[in-house]
């Protein structure tokens, strides 16, 4: 699909790294138990919350979204940052081993066991380990009593019986330096030697998660022990029970399972983590890697002072928020203009390890105009804390906040339940309490008053007064003096004086008069599936399910004309008109404006170039419905082709180009997407030929013919009823002049070559470490015309994973976890295929080739046992099961079924489809398919190897 690239947020890929670390005091050193015990604010009465005589701390929560379904959590407040100099790796080494064997459940069982009871391992079984927390994750598909005692059993294990024999820990090692080897990117190499240029007096840069490969290699067995009985102990964790369960009974398994758990005598203490001081002068530094964004950074750091959770402690936090909103708004409306040496850029603020306050900007910035990014980043930031900021400013931000708090408050009912055991037990390590939305609302809604331009420049200035700043330049140039260079661009900018900013007002959307309201001509209702179908008379044709799965919520998705089989002049222009389309604006309103004039608006407009359709997408709420037409229908009429559009795109698709050649997977998106359709170049990432040759005018050309006639095609899948909905469209879409009856298919343009196959395999560079490879196999397949065909091949793919995960992960120690799926095209006759990838070192390209040809010989002969059947089969039908529950399945299913009918039918036939599926079928479609002489091959090694 084109506009994969669209609005690809490098601050959001940056900040994942650098976001600010939850401040919690370790249990130990408190008087209480739980923190609302000693806050006025109001904890969730929803939630259950006890501790056993170990110390063992549970919560547990009654929730049917989905139903018949649980999350269990099991959490420790320890992390890597507890680990021994040669212990470093082993926190998350450790989180491996949970999966290895215990005292009752032998190596390679555990994962079996719950495939067999419809978990799918990573989606539904998975673990992770930070600086401060270990934690382990069960999504439970039933709640049957066998299935909830066998999550609790599995977790008891987990808790003290791991038994991290010395041979599985050798087996597991490259499992653990695949891991290594995918997560060394160059945004993680400068996120580690940021946090050594902010905290230099912590252990912090020296404790990632993933450790040292030196300990990874050589640690033995009694380092893991000495981890695990020091820090996996009853009075560190929190077990968390949230789902379609009885509180009592759950609380009564709890514990009876988990009574018996002790630790050791004494067990160690938490760790000296270091400190920071007031006092550090203004300090610079830099960090080259040819593969890196140009990203600066600026921090204020103090030390962290405690400070419980109350209601006035999350005022005064909300006041700094407002001002870090305001400030990353004038960043956005200076980007926007895609003139502007900032790419990307935004405000923050938090604590880190209980050792540190930090304020931050983050800047993403043109390379070769770093100079003129630091000056403007400085410039922004002093106008900030010298002249604050205005009262329009701050009515923008409250209306979205405002509107977010009510959202949420709407829509808490039907909350997921592993979102609330997430958010259940984040809180307890951040050392807040667990609200309810409706009380966070109605804090926020009580405290305007005080809420003033006064209240909010104060609580910026707070954050970065006092304390001189440090700054931080990433870069792939290589300076000769950057320390220098950098001091002097912040010191020269200093000196230039800045000006108050304007208070602009506020200013109204320009579109809701679209003529005369449209007549519904025809309906119909699809009672089995809970659908109904009408169509207004100028031919805008609308499917709609009301469902209660998500409170107050609405999706919305329009779609029109032919997209990627559209013709155009020029390659390129369709992945760059996905891209460019919607930051081009409105007519009327630039799309920054766009932002100001709709605040307080819970609307979307997602713009995106599909293989057979374009298409808008969005989420709104019953409120904002009208303005969400009223939106699409503004950029269906009058779209501003705005030069600013592109120029945004021209600005950030180097960085993207820079972040893709850096790793095999990146090199797999941008070129295998393209060379895998036979060269086409609808697919894959543009060059930098193509981006130049497109302008607007060449966009314009491409789209203009389906905005003005294509039939359109609205697809309603929420919470909102139907004359509501007819309400909302009647007077936009549906008071459009008559749209085209039928548009051209395209014929012409449904071709799609599978490559031929290769002897030996293709090989590609990427510009990352030099252990860095990936092998590739791609078997052809066929289209999606035949849908249990589609299903069956998807049922096959299950099953080779697992014996992917058991061979190339379990045995072999080649990658931390192979990449596999299927592509049955509906556009393209005749053209799919299977995929399996893994990201292995250079060394072991070739055996990685052995292996998979081995296994897809093996499945080729019947190599299928009905056990791998089931443990591949029931996870599908659970995640089909609580996808009928979903408003997101509900319209990827429903989405152009007006021009594509089959797919209502493909709705009712899809669980039975997967039930019917045999042995026998994967059998005879592994024979048919899996031969090697049929498959292209893509070997993806690095360029300093060449």
């Amino acid at each position: 699909m084109s506009g994969v690239f669209k609005r690809v947020s490098l601050i959001a890929m940056a900040a994942f790294l650098v976001a600010c670390q939850p401040s919690a005091e370790t249990p130990q050193e408190q008087d209480y138990t739980w923190v609302h015990e000693v806050s006025d604010l109001p904890a969730d009465p929803d939630v259950r919350y006890g501790q056993l005589d170990n110390g063992l701390r549970y919560a547990i929560r009654q929730n049917d979204t989905p139903p018949n379904v649980a999350s269990v959590r099991l959490v420790f407040n320890v992390g890597s940052l507890a680990e021994a100099e040669d212990q470093r790796g082993l926190a998350h080494f450790i989180e491996h081993m949970a999966f290895n064997g215990s005292t009752e459940v032998p190596e390679g069982e555990m994962v079996p066991l719950l495939e067999r009871h419809g978990l799918q391992f990573g989606p539904d079984t998975n673990a992770f380990t930070g600086y401060e927390t270990v934690g382990y994750q069960l999504d439970i598909p039933e709640v049957d009593e066998e299935t909830v005692d066998t999550a609790l059993f599995l977790m008891r294990q987990t808790a003290s019986e791991l038994l991290m024999d010395s041979e599985a820990i050798d087996r597991e090692r490259g499992v653990i330096l695949s891991e290594e080897r995918f997560r060394n990117t160059p945004i993680r190499r400068w996120n580690t030697a940021l946090w050594r240029f902010r905290l230099p007096d912590s252990l912090v840069p020296d404790r990632d998660a993933i450790g040292t490969v030196d300990v990874i290699e050589t640690a033995q067995r009694e380092r893991f022990v000495d981890y695990y009985e020091n820090y996996y102990v009853p009075q560190r964790g929190m077990l968390v029970v949230v789902g379609d369960v009885d509180p009592d009974t759950i609380e009564a398994k709890i514990r009876d399972e988990f009574a018996d758990w002790q630790s050791i005598e004494d067990p160690r203490g938490d760790p000296d983590v270091g400190s920071v001081t007031e006092e550090r002068p203004l300090s610079v530094g830099y960090f080259h890697d040819p593969e890196i964004y140009t990203i600066f950074t600026v921090d204020a750091v103090r030390p962290h002072e405690d400070e419980l959770d109350t209601t006035q402690a999350r005022f005064e936090n909300n006041l700094a928020n407002l001002g870090d909103a305001i400030l990353s708004r004038r960043f956005a409306t200076l980007t926007s203009s895609g003139t502007s040496p900032l790419i990307q850029a935004s405000a923050n603020h938090g604590s880190d390890f209980e050792i540190a306050d930090r304020a931050t900007v983050l800047a993403i910035m043109r390379p070769d105009q770093w100079q003129d990014g630091i000056a403007v980043v400085e410039q922004e930031l002093r106008r900030a804390v010298e002249h604050g900021f205005t009262e329009a400013e701050l009515a923008e931000q409250i209306a979205n906040m405002s509107t977010a708090l009510r959202d949420a408050a709407d829509q808490a009912g039907t909350r997921t339940s592993a979102n609330l055991a997430d958010q259940t037990w984040s809180m307890w390590r951040q050392d807040q309490v667990l609200t309810t939305p409706a009380s966070m609302l109605e804090r926020f809604e009580a405290s305007l008053d005080d809420v003033t331009v006064e209240a909010v420049n104060a609580a910026f200035r707070e954050q970065w007064e006092g304390v001189e700043p440090l700054l931080y330049l990433a870069s792939p140039m290589e300076l000769e003096n950057p320390e220098d260079e950098i001091r002097q661009v912040w010191t020269e900018s200093r000196e230039q004086p800045v000006e108050a900013p304007e208070d602009s007002g506020a200013t109204e959307f320009a579109y809701g008069d679209f003529g005369p309201a449209g007549e519904v001509v025809s309906r119909e209702e699809i009672e089995d599936l809970g659908l109904v179908r009408f169509r207004f008379e100028n031919g805008v044709a609308v499917t709609f399910k009301q469902t209660d799965f998500e409170d107050g919520s609405i999706r919305v998705r329009l779609d029109f004309g032919r997209g990627e089989l559209e013709p155009r002049a020029l390659d390129g222009v369709d992945i760059i008109s996905g891209s460019v389309f919607t930051s081009a604006g409105l007519g009327e309103h630039s799309e920054d404006e766009l932002g100001r004039v709709l605040a307080g608006r819970n609307i979307g407009y997602g713009f995106g170039v599909g293989d057979d359709s374009f298409s808008f997408q969005a989420t709104t709420t019953p409120s904002d419905l009208r303005v969400q037409f009223d939106l699409l229908t503004a950029f269906l009429t009058d779209p501003g082709w705005r030069q600013e559009g592109l120029d945004q795109f021209r600005a950030v698709i180097p960085e993207i180009r820079r972040n893709l050649y850096s790793s095999p997977s990146g090199v797999l998106q941008a070129d295998v997407t393209r060379m895998i359709r036979g060269g086409d170049p609808r697919y894959g990432l543009p060059d930098p030929e193509q981006v130049a040759a497109i302008d607007m005018a060449a966009v314009q050309a491409f789209l203009e013919p389906a905005l003005d006639e294509a039939p359109i095609e609205v697809t309603v899948v929420g919470d909102v009823s139907e004359a509501d909905l007819v309400a909302a469209l009647a007077p936009t879409l549906g008071a459009l002049p008559q749209r085209a009856a039928s548009w051209p298919d395209y014929d012409e343009a449904r071709t799609i070559r599978f490559p031929d196959p290769v002897e030996e395999p293709v090989v590609l560079y990427h510009n990352g470490p030099d252990y860095q490879a990936m092998a590739n196999v791609y078997w052809p397949t066929f289209d999606d015309s035949d849908p249990r065909r589609t299903r069956a091949l998807s049922l096959l793919r299950a099953v080779f994973d697992l014996k992917l995960t058991e061979r190339l992960r379990e045995q072999e120690g080649f990658t931390y976890s192979a990449f596999n799926n299927t592509n049955t095209s509906d556009v393209y006759p005749d053209y799919g295929y299977l995929y399996v990838g893994a990201d292995v070192r250079v060394e072991n390209v070739d055996a990685t080739y052995a292996a998979i040809e081995e296994l897809a010989a093996d499945l080729a002969a019947g190599e299928i046992t009905e056990d791998e059947v089931l443990r591949a089969r029931r996870p599908l039908l659970e995640q089909i099961e609580n996808a009928f529950e979903n408003n997101g399945a509900w319209m990827s299913w429903l989405a152009q079924s007006w021009s594509h009918p089959d797919r209502l039918e493909r709705i009712r036939a899809l669980t039975a489809d997967y039930e019917s599926i045999t042995r026998e079928d994967l059998v005879a479609l592994a024979e048919t398919y899996l031969q090697p002489q049929d498959s292209w091959r893509v070997t993806i090694l690095p360029r300093d190897g060449e």
